[in-house]
């Protein structure tokens, strides 16, 4: 089989020191990879590492890549203030494999843990900007982009908007200033920056954004980054009030996100479905749905998950009206809430609770749970409207004029002050 080897030329340029880097790769590499299965191994591990360092020089992947963890080891436990200064003094920490780390580092608590998330996006900053000569100036530019963009988002779900505008601003300055055109990393600017476009309720221009991030990935080809601009568009239309298209996204993503290879992504599309169903009081498909996301979430779900799916199981019960049953969710999830200091979830599910309780007319229930939660809401952190919605609540349920309406409205409410607030 002639072909499945070197032409003689070939073999005799690279002997001779000539062969041009790109006719290596294209030639020579490949050819050594078919034929050696512990090579081929170390090759996919290479291109695993310059995934994860998100650099395109496969000995920059491996070395800092490696070397990243230990940089991080020496940080991790010390005070914050520490941490900068010390990135401002030891050069060995002035790495792209360590920056990459710190982002994400930084994307994991973003949810979890926002202000960790704040801290180590400035920590990214601080290295970004000793990355010397041996990079590329426009590759650094783009992850400068990046360290600017979830910067912005972890304030965003601080609810510190004004500095998130300000943080995506500084983000799209350097990608106008970076010449490699990159799209991905455009992509994934916009798709955070549309994010918050949402909590700032501006939610035709996040809808814009999540459409230009949809056609990009499109375009390029990356299925992860499609099934993202799915759920996000979704999520969207869904605080627009167009739950009917937001369902129908929802649905075609199932077909779109392969769940092989993307099994997160794929599970909170349907995870999303589900809630788009109850919204629509369409409790039939959301019990039909339901065992199908449960055995999903207990795979690959966090702790926290599974309790906002247990809330589903609530208002499930509740549109067919098993009370018993929804009335002992609901309280389970509050508690559960409480305990982890989630103030506006634990405020919005027991509303849920008052709405079951003023649809059955019970008067004297509906004024314990106002009296009991009171106390409990004014010792969690959560912003002042929340306040005001609970003690329009307690007004209410003392005046006996607590209506299964008017649970609705204030839980509307309470979303839309949230979502406003960074949530």
């Amino acid at each position: 089989m002639e072909d499945a080897h070197l032409s003689l030329e070939t073999l005799a340029k690279w002997l001779s020191g000539v062969l041009e880097h790109d006719e290596m790769l294209r030639l020579v590499i490949p050819h050594f990879l078919a034929r050696c299965s512990v090579c081929r191994e170390r090759h996919e591990e290479i291109l695993a590492l310059q995934k994860e360092v998100g650099h395109w020089d496969e000995q920059v992947a491996v070395v800092e890549g490696r070397q990243a963890p230990e940089l991080w080891a020496r940080l991790a436990e010390r005070p914050y203030p520490d941490q900068l200064r010390e990135i401002e003094e030891d050069e060995e920490l002035h790495a792209w494999g360590l920056c990459q780390l710190l982002l994400r580092r930084s994307q994991e608590a973003t949810f979890n843990d926002p202000g960790k998330a704040v801290e180590l996006a400035n920590l990214a900053l601080r290295v970004v900007r000793h990355l010397g000569v041996a990079y590329d100036p426009s590759w650094v530019t783009d992850l400068r982009a990046r360290c600017f963009a979830y910067l912005g988002n972890a304030r965003r779900v601080l609810g510190e908007l004004r500095s998130a505008e300000d943080a995506f601003l500084k983000a799209e300055n350097c990608l106008a200033r970076s010449m490699t055109g990159n799209a991905e990393i455009q992509a994934e600017v916009l798709d955070l920056k549309s994010s918050l476009r949402r909590a700032q309720r501006r939610l035709d221009e996040a809808l814009e954004l999540a459409d230009r991030v949809l056609s990009i990935h499109k375009e390029i080809g990356d299925p992860h980054g499609l099934g993202k601009s799915f759920l996000q568009k979704a999520k969207i239309l869904e605080e627009m009030g167009d739950l009917t298209r937001s369902v129908e996204l929802l649905q075609a993503a199932a077909t779109e996100i392969n769940r092989i290879n993307e099994p997160r992504l794929f599970v909170y599309a349907r995870y999303n479905l589900l809630g788009c169903l109850i919204l629509m009081d369409r409790f039939d498909e959301a019990k039909e749905l339901l065992p199908e996301v449960r055995g999903f979430l207990q795979q690959a779900a966090q702790p926290i998950d599974l309790v906002r799916l247990h809330w589903a199981e609530g208002l499930i019960d509740l549109g067919f009206g098993r009370l018993g049953p929804a009335e002992a969710a609901f309280r389970e999830v509050q508690k559960e809430f409480l305990s982890r200091q989630m103030g506006y979830d634990a405020a919005l599910v027991s509303l849920d609770l008052a709405r079951l309780y003023a649809q059955e007319g019970c008067v004297d229930d509906l004024k314990r749970l106002a009296a009991e939660l009171m106390p409990i809401f004014e010792s969690q952190d959560v912003h002042r409207e929340a306040i005001v919605a609970l003690l329009m609540f307690q007004r209410a349920c003392e005046e006996e004029r607590m209506t299964v309406e008017l649970v609705r409205e204030l839980a509307t409410y309470l979303r839309r002050e949230r979502r406003g607030n960074g949530g």
